[in-house]
């Protein structure tokens, strides 16, 4: 889901956490979300693409842009 995507479900109170983890390439993060009803909601491009980036700094700013506060980064 996009950015924008996420950030109405997060309005309806439908995701409960943002998740920071290694990406299956190297040296990338992927971005996911916990929705409420079970199950993790990852962030995307317009094209469904996952969404990689190179850094902690980078993963975390679209964290909170999608409106949290706070993220967990998983090792």
């Amino acid at each position: 889901m996009t950015i924008n995507e996420l950030r109405a479900l997060y309005r309806e109170r439908e995701l409960v956490e943002a998740i920071i983890e290694p990406s299956s390439q190297e040296d990338a993060y992927i971005v996911e979300f916990r929705h409420a009803r079970g199950g993790f909601v990852l962030l995307t491009d317009a094209n469904g693409e996952e969404c990689h980036y190179e850094n902690l700094d980078s993963a975390s700013r679209s964290a909170m842009a999608v409106g949290f506060s706070q993220v967990r980064i998983e090792s």
